[in-house]
């Protein structure tokens, strides 16, 4: 009876466990095979494929795309003409000082360049985000670094006894226990943990379960603790080394991109100098030729000369007067947008003038739109940064797989322990413990959790897919807007290319009829009055302004076309290497690592042929040109 009591007792227990287990495994049964295929048919293990059929996906989404370029007329043989020699006199004066406090320094294109990525502050900004980015590899290699612990222990029992007999009639248990544990911990690439410890224990009580009551002991394990399912797997270590690598490489894309986005703007910063100052002596130009008539009708004020005639004449020159008094501080502004964009400590306040020395760029060339899209698509850090960031997402979906599987653990000790008579023992332990190595002790084990709701594994592989699905439609959009980004910067290129033909011949004409109209009064300024004065007196300063007017046009033109060709590079991704500009990472001992931009004088070429395809023999669109010389 007895038996039979004691056997419900144990089956009781054992059949609430097994409709327990049973609950839980039925709605995981039919997952078993999902849990297989998570484990070893993931996203990790495709991830390879995945990212080749996406930029397959890419390829074929840019071959759809329709992209034509405007067709323009060529320039006429008039505009070829005034092109060649269209007598821009401010170009030898844009590089004259203006005069005022201080000194003034003469700065090409690339001397700025230089100081922006020696000096500015938000290259420095920049520089920091690939070096933040890199430590995320070492976070993770310092997952699997060898870890040196100890636990310690101290327990007092003073309880009631359970039997006399077992405290040789003491009414209390007592029992000093104490306890000190060492060893390593390290994680293997397979996900498992090791340790290798040994444990250092005294026991001191009044009960005869411990004869003598008196003992010290020690023991020497390896335990290994290896995942079967989740967090398992060399593929997934591997992913989490490479997914840190691909952050640290999009973060050197990303510094690149805004590396080039800065010099860029500090490119433009430099030309909008140049045709502040070009649009200055333009119109002291203008003011002067209004103050030349002003002064020939003082002189003959007393003579023939009509007193409206002298009155129109110094409102033309007050007004111009004003007009470049205007122009005076368009070129302060320009000048302290280039000092904010470089942040060059030499630009202090003994440098009252900054004045550029660099001129338009006055040469063409045909470019094609395919073969600037397909650059573009080789070389812009925006187009590998999209195919890291799609790679980096499609790891992370596969570590979510892996990550939301139960956790099925399989556990494995082997130790070997000895005893010593007596508290402080640990010597003779030590020797029994070695004469007892031929018979180690072992465990062996299986640990299983099985989560019967939705937990947050599951809505984190769910959050994984809809940021892979995201990345790669991200990456499309990436590539179409940089494709109508480049279709918009040859238009532009090509308009303004155009534009400057038209404006040297508007030139051209306008300054003919200043010539004619200048010829006209001189002739008549002797004798005319009247109607007749004032008529020629108006189309001569009319003239003037035309003049002053299509040469302020043709100078915007020309550094339009300039800065179009810059960003037409910027496009192609060719920006930095027609300059031989490069990224490199410096190690500050106080302050860490930082990444700058750099000029490499020796550094090879961009390449002269297409990355992507193959050009037609007359396509010269992958010819690159390098438009500033280097100081």
């Amino acid at each position: 009876m007895t038996g039979n009591r004691q056997d419900h007792l144990i089956l009781r227990p054992l059949a609430m466990l097994g409709l327990l287990g049973g609950l839980s495994f039925a709605p995981t049964q039919a997952t078993a095979q999902d849990w297989l295929a998570d484990r070893f048919d993931n996203a990790i293990v495709n991830a390879d494929s995945l990212s080749a059929r996406y930029k397959n996906d890419v390829q074929a989404q840019l071959r759809r795309m329709r992209m034509r370029a405007t067709k323009l007329p060529p320039p006429t043989q008039a505009e070829v003409e005034a092109m060649r020699d269209p007598d821009t006199w401010w170009t030898k004066k844009v590089p004259v000082a203006l005069g005022g406090a201080g000194k003034s320094l003469k700065m090409s294109l690339p001397y700025a360049y230089d100081s922006a990525m020696l000096n500015s502050a938000q290259m420095r900004v920049f520089g920091n985000l690939p070096a933040i980015r890199e430590t995320y590899e070492k976070e993770v290699e310092g997952r699997y670094a060898l870890r040196l612990y100890a636990d310690a222990r101290a327990e007092d029992i003073n309880d009631p006894t359970r039997s006399l007999a077992v405290t040789d009639g003491n009414s209390r248990l007592l029992s000093r226990d104490r306890s000190v544990e060492v060893g390593f911990r390290k994680r293997l690439i397979t996900g498992a943990e090791v340790a290798i410890g040994q444990r250092f224990a005294s026991i001191a009580t009044n009960s005869n379960d411990f004869i003598p009551g008196e003992q010290s002991r020690l023991r020497t394990f390896v335990t290994v603790v290896q995942p079967l399912l989740r967090d398992s797997g060399v593929e997934y270590t591997r992913s989490l080394h490479e997914v840190a690598r691909l952050d640290a490489l999009m973060g050197k894309s990303e510094f690149r991109r805004q590396v080039e986005n800065h010099l860029m703007e500090v490119a433009r910063a430099y030309w909008a100098l140049y045709l502040a100052r070009a649009t200055y002596y333009q119109r002291a130009q203008s003011t002067t030729g209004a103050s030349k008539i002003v002064d020939q009708l003082s002189g003959r004020a007393s003579l023939d000369a009509d007193v409206l005639l002298l009155s129109r004449a110094r409102s033309a020159q007050s007004q111009r007067e004003a007009e470049q008094l205007r122009s005076r501080a368009s070129v302060s502004n320009a000048e302290v947008r280039l000092r904010a964009l470089l942040n060059d400590p030499r630009l202090d306040q003994s440098i009252g003038e900054v004045v550029p020395v660099g001129t338009p760029l006055t040469r063409y060339e045909p470019l094609g739109l395919q073969t600037i899209v397909q650059r573009a698509v080789a070389f812009r850090p925006e187009v590998q940064q999209a195919f890291l960031q799609q790679k980096a997402a499609v790891l992370r979906e596969g570590q979510a797989q892996i990550e939301s599987l139960p956790r099925f653990d399989a556990v494995l000790e082997g130790n070997i322990g000895g005893r010593g008579l007596g508290t402080g023992q640990f010597p003779e332990a030590w020797t029994d413990t070695r004469d007892n190595a031929n018979r180690p002790g072992f465990v062996a084990g299986l640990r299983l959790e099985i989560p019967l709701q939705q937990d947050d594994s599951k809505a984190r592989l769910s959050r994984r897919k809809l940021e892979t699905r995201q990345a790669e439609d991200q990456g499309i959009a990436t590539v179409s807007t940089i494709a109508a980004e480049a279709e918009l910067a040859l238009n532009e290129y090509e308009v303004a290319w155009r534009e400057v033909g038209a404006r040297a011949l508007a030139l051209r004409a306008a300054r003919n009829d200043q010539r004619l109209e200048l010829e006209r009064w001189d002739q008549g300024i002797g004798g005319q009055l009247g109607e007749n004065a004032v008529n020629g007196l108006e189309r001569l300063l009319s003239s003037q302004d035309r003049v002053a007017d299509a040469e302020e046009r043709l100078a915007l033109a020309q550094t339009t076309f300039t800065v179009a060709f810059l960003a037409l590079q910027r496009v192609q991704g060719t920006f930095l290497s027609v300059r031989r500009i490069g990224i490199q990472r410096l190690d500050d001992a106080a302050r860490g690592p930082t990444f700058v931009a750099r000029r490499d004088e020796i550094a090879a070429p961009p390449p002269s042929r297409c990355p992507v395809g193959k050009a037609k023999a007359k396509d010269t669109a992958c010819v690159t040109t390098v438009v500033e010389k280097p100081d």
